[in-house]
C-alpha cells in the first residue's frame, strides 16, 4: 500500500493519535515519492527520526524532506552500508484529542510542577486525559521500536544480554516536539521494566545504551536516562528546558554573546550557542528583516510556494552543512552534533559496542577536544553565575516576557 493511502486510511479509522514508520526507497509506480512503510530490522542499526509538529496537509511531504536529509547524509556522504544501517522517520498524527502544544506544556509541568500538572489533567475529558497521559501515537511507536528489542513474541522480557544488544542498535534523532515523543517513550520503557527480572543497574544500562541526538528539543532537560544530548540556540525563546540557562543569558533584551557552552549532568547534557545566525554576535551587526504579515500568513501552509532559505533561523533543524549566515559557534556545535550521530552509528554497528560518554561521542581526544573542554568550563561558570543571579529578589529576564502562539 502507498504511504499516502495508508495515512488517509488510518485517519478515517480513528479519532485518536497514531504513528507509523516510513523509509526512503527507489521511485516507482507504487512509491512515486520514494517512500514506503517501514518495519524496523533488528539485525541492523535503526536510526529513527522523531520530528516536530507539522500541518496535517504537509505531514508526509515535510517528514519526507527531513528523512531525505538524514538518509542522504548517512548513506551518500558518510557511506554507511544499507545492510548495516536502516534510516526511518516516524509520521505522527495527533488526532482529535491531543494538542501538541498542550502536551509539551503538561510534560514540563509533570517534571517541574507536579501539583499544577495534576490540576490541569483533572480539567480534561476522559478521552483527552488518556491521550495526554499516554498518547496513542507514542504507544504505536513503542510497539514498533521498543517492544521487539526487550520482549519475545509472548511479551516476556528477553535475557539481559540479548536485550542490551538490541537496544544498542537504536539511535534516535529528534527535532523540537520529537524530544517530547522520546520522553514519553522513555516513560513507557520505565513502566515496562518496573519490578521485572533486571537489576536496577541493568535497567539503567539499557536506557544509557540509546543515544538521542536532540536538535532544539522542547522538553525539560536533565530527566532522561538515555544518552540524551541536546543542541540548541539560546536565542530560541520558543522552547522550555527548565534549567534556567536561557533565562540567564537573556537578562537583557539581546542575548549574551557567550559563544559555545556545554551543560553537563543534571542541567541536561546540552550544548548551547548564543545564536545560530551570526547577526548580532561575534562582532557582527544585528540585522532586522522586514516581513509582510499578510503574505507570511497566506503562505504559511502553501505547498506551492518555494521556500529556498539561504539563512538559518533560531529554531531551524540545524542539519549537517553550514548555512551562509551561520555563526562560528553554531558551526562548531553543528560539527559536534554530526560527530555524536556518526560515533553512535559506528559504535552500534561495531562487533563490540559499548556505552560511550558525551566526551567520546563528540570526538574524544582526537577531535574537538579543546572546543569541548572550553565549552564545558564556560557552561559551569555561567550556571554558577545563574544561581547567584537567581537569588536576587528583583531578577528579571527578557525571555520571561515572550509568548508564542500556534497558527494552524
Amino acid at each position: 500500500m502507498k504511504v499516502e493511502d495508508y495515512f488517509e486510511k488510518k485517519k478515517q479509522e480513528t479519532n485518536k493519535s497514531f504513528a507509523f514508520l516510513m523509509e526512503r526507497c527507489s521511485r516507482s509506480e507504487e512509491n512515486p515519492y520514494s517512500i514506503k512503510l517501514c518495519k524496523p530490522d533488528l539485525s541492523r542499526t535503526t536510526v529513527v527520526l522523531l520530528a516536530g509538529t507539522v500541518d496535517e496537509r504537509s505531514a508526509l511531504r515535510l517528514s519526507n524532506g527531513l528523512l531525505k536529509k538524514v538518509d542522504d547524509f548517512i548513506f551518500n556522504i558518510c557511506n554507511f552500508e544499507k545492510e548495516e544501517v536502516q534510516v526511518c522517520t516516524a509520521v505522527c498524527h495527533f488526532g482529535k484529542y491531543l494538542n501538541p502544544d498542550m502536551a509539551r506544556k503538561l510534560l514540563y509541568l509533570y517534571y517541574k510542577d507536579y501539583r499544577t500538572y495534576e490540576g490541569q489533567m483533572r480539567n480534561f475529558e476522559q478521552a483527552e486525559a488518556i491521550e495526554y497521559a499516554v498518547p496513542n501515537y507514542v504507544a504505536d511507536l513503542f510497539e514498533k521500536l521498543i517492544i521487539p528489542r526487550l520482549c519475545d513474541e509472548k511479551q516476556n522480557l528477553l535475557p539481559f544480554d540479548m536485550a542490551l544488544q538490541r537496544m544498542r542498535k537504536l539511535v534516535v534523532v529528534t527535532y523540537c516536539h520529537g524530544a517530547y515523543t522520546w520522553m514519553k517513550l522513555e516513560e513507557q520503557i520505565n513502566l515496562l521494566l518496573i519490578g521485572k527480572k533486571y537489576t536496577n543497574r541493568q535497567k539503567k544500562l539499557l536506557l544509557k545504551s540509546i543515544t538521542v541526538v536532540a536538535y532544539s528539543p522542547d522538553c525539560p532537560l536533565g530527566y532522561s536516562n538515555a544518552q540524551f544530548i541536546s543542541f540548541s540556540s539560546a536565542s530560541d525563546l520558543s522552547i522550555q528546558h527548565g534549567n534556567g540557562f536561557i533565562r540567564y543569558v537573556h537578562r537583557n533584551m539581546f542575548v549574551e554573546d557567550f559563544g559555545l557552552c556545554y551543560l553537563s549532568g543534571k542541567w541536561g547534557r546540552a550544548f548551547y550557542c548564543a545564536k545560530y545566525s551570526k547577526e548580532g554576535v561575534e562582532g557582527n551587526p544585528l540585522v532586522f528583516r522586514r516581513v509582510d504579515p499578510k503574505a507570511w500568513y497566506e503562505n504559511l501552509h502553501n505547498e506551492n510556494v518555494e521556500q529556498k532559505k539561504s539563512y538559518v533561523s533560531e529554531h531551524d533543524f540545524l542539519g549537517f552543512y553550514p548555512y551562509p549566515n551561520m555563526s562560528y559557534a553554531a558551526f562548531k556545535m553543528q560539527r559536534m552534533a554530526v560527530f555524536v550521530l556518526l560515533s553512535a552509528i559506528e559504535n552500534s554497528i561495531s562487533d563490540k559496542p559499548r556505552n560511550l560518554s558525551v566526551f567520546s561521542l563528540v570526538g574524544g581526544l582526537m577531535y574537538h577536544f579543546w572546543s569541548f573542554q572550553i565549552a564545558r568550563i564556560k557552561g559551569l561558570l555561567i550556571m554558577l553565575k545563574y544561581y547567584w543571579w537567581a537569588r536576587k529578589p528583583h531578577r528579571h529576564s527578557f525571555a520571561d516576557n515572550v509568548n508564542f502562539v500556534s497558527l494552524d
